[in-house]
């Protein structure tokens, strides 16, 4: 399940180089072992998620009076327990606001996802962004041997501010089910950083677990706006400018950087009018864990130390932002790729092919 969510962040942002970022990171909970599991939340199989925030966890009493995973010290206190009437509490400064993105586009791109030799399915991506403000959403569906091995949804959505300083954003979401299992959180941020984390059901703490402190959820995005957002040129030429940056991103649990680096210009070709052709910007993608995972976890331990992940970065039509058109990044039982299979762009309220 951890596999599979960080596997749509990564896509996501893709991963999110940028965490697709909703795919960006598919191993970042599948241990060597291949035990992904583990650490999963207390789930009851015969209970379903709530179909609002009024039933997701706070920290504090919530659900079933679960307490959550926590951040240290993000609501002034170590008393989780009287967390519902303190107040989250501010940076000691928050940075003066960027200037708004003058930008009016709506895109949909849709991903193929493979995990070594298995097609595991696809998800799609899509978002707008309109007189500064940015809405984006994906939605997921993988598989293996038709669902007798695996069988996982997601979705995910995200809104914010869409400034020349990259995503300001105001909150995120994501929900997963495997049949058995079902998780929602959401985070609520302000000013970029994080004010509130909503889960459901309850995290077990991972064992040797790095906790999350919070100065760093603090000027971070989520892995959707990661992947989607960060990324902009206005040269259209697959301009390898576009890997110079760290996106530091918070998915709810888990705090890590994504450091790229630029590697190469290839041009993608593509038969079909749904699909891109034309350069790319190939960026090399350093995964830096923080905090919010197991110390000493081989997962991790692989992903931090792999000089292979990639993200191949492509330019939206019409506008200066770049987007995820291929990731690759190495796992215990072989590389899991997501690709564009599908790529529109138009204006708000209808998205044309590339």
């Amino acid at each position: 399940m951890r596999v599979a969510r960080n596997l749509l962040s990564i896509a996501a942002m893709a991963a999110e180089a940028l965490g697709i970022m909703a795919f960006v990171l598919i191993s970042l909970d599948f241990s060597a072992t291949g035990d992904a599991g583990h650490a999963r939340a207390e789930s009851r199989p015969d209970v379903m998620a709530p179909a609002s925030d009024a039933g997701l966890g706070t920290r504090g009493p919530i659900l079933d009076d679960q307490r959550p995973f926590p951040i240290e010290g993000l609501y002034g206190g170590d008393d989780a327990d009287a967390a519902d009437e303190a107040s989250p509490v501010a940076p000691p400064k928050v940075p003066p606001a960027a200037t708004p993105v003058d930008t009016s586009a709506r895109f949909v791109a849709v991903y193929d996802v493979s995990l070594g030799r298995f097609n595991l399915g696809n998800f799609s991506i899509s978002g707008t962004v309109q007189n500064g403000q940015y809405n984006l959403r994906g939605n997921g569906s993988f598989s293996v041997l038709k669902g007798w091995v695996f069988n996982w949804k997601g979705s995910m959505d995200g809104s914010g501010l869409a400034t020349t300083d990259g995503p300001n954003p105001n909150s995120y979401s994501f929900s997963q089910s495997d049949g058995k299992y079902n998780e929602r959180l959401r985070i609520f941020f302000g000013d970029g950083f994080v004010k509130s984390v909503k889960i459901w059901p309850k995290p077990r703490p991972y064992p040797g677990e790095i906790p999350v402190r919070k100065e760093q959820v603090q000027h971070v995005v989520d892995p959707l706006s990661g992947a989607f957002l960060m990324a902009r040129s206005d040269n259209p030429h697959g301009d390898l400018s576009v890997c110079n940056q760290l996106i530091p991103v918070f998915d709810g649990r888990s705090r890590f950087d994504l450091v790229l680096k630029p590697k190469k210009r290839v041009r993608v070709q593509n038969r079909g009018g749904d699909n891109y052709s034309g350069p790319a910007a190939v960026c090399k993608v350093k995964f830096v864990p923080i905090s919010g995972y197991p110390r000493g976890d081989p997962g991790i331990e692989q992903l931090r130390q792999a000089n292979d992940i990639e993200a191949w970065m492509v330019p939206l039509r019409g506008t200066n932002m770049y987007v995820p058109y291929r990731i690759v990044m190495p796992t215990s039982v072989g590389y899991g790729t997501a690709v564009v299979t599908s790529l529109r762009v138009g204006r708000p309220g209808r998205a044309k092919a590339h």
